[in-house]
């Protein structure tokens, strides 16, 4: 990420400069359309830059790679505006309205900056997802250390079997959620408390039952889980 976005604000740096020699140097017809032209085409050139600098410099790895799509349309954009800017500015010897260019030049960036809010928003969701699934696969995680931890303590081989089973259904369980599955899994969490109590108190009858019925209770979230998808 960090040599994409040096790489980028380079190949910027380096296109800032040489459009401006080009545009100076080349003897255009400067009138109102070639300073229409060359004004938008700048300022996409700014944006682009301003919009890799906010992509690649902000949150962790994965931010960085949400924010790749906010490039490309920036970079979209000034490649189309760049295209039209040349345009205005090889054809402003034609007698043409200047409102015309300014009004074209204005839907253009418009377009631009509202796919920019369009993905930002879309890449605010994902992260948020990513967010809570990644709360929930810990959770999930969490429990399954808690039980291999329970089955260390415990003295009685069946139990110790009951319990590696256990570990492993909570193991492969579906680790996304939904509100719909609070009730469940506020049940999985009292059963799973209760089973720490019972392995440390050496009831193993009372364990190998809490074990059963935790298993109950993931076939049944999981199932539940099929559904909601």
């Amino acid at each position: 990420m960090i040599q994409n976005k040096t790489l980028l604000l380079i190949t910027l740096c380096v296109f800032l400069p040489v459009y401006n020699v080009l545009a100076f140097v080349i003897p255009f017809h400067r009138g109102g359309g070639f300073w229409i032209g060359y004004g938008f085409t700048m300022l996409a050139i700014l944006l682009a830059a301003g919009v890799g600098w906010y992509s690649f410099d902000r949150g962790d790895l994965r931010s960085k790679v949400y924010g790749v799509p906010l490039v490309m349309v920036a970079c979209y954009y000034l490649a189309i505006q760049f295209v039209f800017g040349l345009a205005q500015m090889l054809l402003d010897f034609i007698p043409v309205p200047l409102w015309i260019g300014i009004v074209l030049n204005i839907i253009l960036l418009g377009v631009c900056v509202i796919g920019l809010i369009v993905v930002d928003a879309a890449k605010g969701v994902i992260e948020s997802i990513d967010a809570k699934v990644k709360e929930k696969v810990f959770y999930i995680k969490s429990l399954q250390v808690d039980v291999e931890g329970l089955r260390d303590r415990a003295s009685d081989d069946s139990l110790k079997k009951a319990l590696k089973d256990l570990a492993e259904t909570i193991r492969y369980s579906d680790p996304m959620s939904s509100p719909q599955l609070a009730t469940i899994e506020n049940k999985i969490e009292a059963k799973a408390a209760a089973l720490t109590d019972s392995v440390d108190n050496a009831d193993v009858t009372g364990a190998k039952a809490l074990c059963n019925e935790l298993q109950q209770l993931f076939a049944e979230r999981n199932r539940k889980c099929k559904i909601l998808k």
